[in-house]
């Protein structure tokens, strides 16, 4: 073999090592990432009812911020005899967040547990209704908020 051949061939070699340590190393960052994405600890908690209902209210995803002990999130199927189920599912990185609502109440109340007090990262709070009526508040703000579909 001529001397041009076995450089060429060593050049291509470490190239294609090189993009496979590259490629493997993104792919385990890209991976480590998503599977970290949400909080480990989670509490879910449904309340439900036999009252028929025909719209689910969807509310967009919220955050309890770093450093944040506890937040409200408002609710808009408030009338008890409205209520068919609630539900949500609140996730934080040191424990299970305590979540209370009654069906009916106006708002959920969510205090996150951190035996360190630091309360680091954010913390999630899914949240739907099961209602017998769409009827928001009048404030076009709140009606952007939350996605009501018929069931």
């Amino acid at each position: 073999m001529d001397g041009e051949t076995a450089p060429k061939s060593i050049k291509i070699t470490n190239w294609m090592f090189f993009g496979t340590i590259t490629g493997l190393l993104l792919a385990a960052a890209t991976y480590g990432k998503a599977e970290n994405a949400n909080p480990p600890h989670c509490t879910n908690l449904t309340k439900g009812t036999d009252y028929v209902y025909h719209y689910r209210f969807d509310y967009p995803v919220a955050y309890i911020h770093p450093g944040q002990k506890e937040v409200y999130q408002q609710l808009y199927c408030t009338n008890p005899p409205a209520v068919s189920v609630g539900s949500t599912v609140v996730c934080d990185w040191a424990a299970p967040p305590q979540v209370q609502f009654t069906l009916g109440d106006d708002y959920m109340h969510v205090v996150r547990q951190d035996p360190t007090g630091k309360f680091a990262g954010n913390a999630v709070i899914w949240t739907y209704q099961l209602c017998s009526h769409n009827h928001l508040l009048p404030d076009v703000y709140v009606s952007n908020k939350v996605n009501v579909t018929r069931v």
